[in-house]
């Protein structure tokens, strides 16, 4: 080889390792860049724990891990009366039986007294009576009260209760609702 194509070969080689070296070069810069703002984000996460911290400090305030009582209140699937037939529309029924046992003969007085003796032969007071069982539920069931929920219990009592008891009370004048008696005698 002559010295000529030795130049030659060396210049080629040369060139071929600038152009290498240019490349390292832009992913250098790349990597720079990535790490750089890796950097940012980091920055921007710091003091994230502290922060997570006091929220979890707050969330147990509101409903403390050891409370029973303290949960949210979670809606059941809506019961379709019309559709429902069989063991679903007792099981549906039942629920709504124990809710009027157990909460709303006890807590709403002269108002459920208005709730027809005939109520669970009434698809329209079985539609009623599952929406004031959930609203209650949701007011009721909550671990703390502020003001926009104490609002909605007042205007559960005062509005919503004595209107959807006169509701029930007109679908209850029906014909076999003069068939039944209480257990004194009297008609419901």
């Amino acid at each position: 080889m002559t010295e000529d194509q030795r130049i030659e070969e060396l210049d080629s080689a040369l060139t071929d390792l600038a152009r290498r070296v240019a490349d390292l070069q832009v992913a250098v810069s790349g990597v720079q860049g990535t790490i750089e703002d890796q950097r940012d984000v980091l920055r921007s996460v710091d003091g994230l724990r502290e922060t997570v911290d006091l929220l979890v400090q707050r969330f147990n305030a509101l409903l403390p891990p050891d409370d029973p009582d303290a949960r949210f209140y979670s809606p059941i699937t809506t019961p379709r009366f019309w559709q429902l037939t069989g063991r679903d529309r007792e099981r549906a029924v039942e629920r709504l039986r124990a809710w009027v046992d157990g909460v709303y003969r006890s807590q709403f007085g002269f108002v459920a007294r208005k709730l027809p003796a005939c109520w669970e032969q009434h698809d329209f007071c079985l539609v009623v009576l599952d929406v004031a069982s959930e609203l209650h539920s949701c007011l009721y069931l909550q671990p703390t009260r502020n003001q926009g929920l104490l609002s909605g219990q007042a205007e559960l009592l005062t509005r919503l209760m004595p209107a959807l008891a006169d509701l029930m009370a007109s679908e209850g004048k029906c014909e076999h609702s003069q068939n039944i008696y209480r257990a004194n005698g009297a008609r419901r």
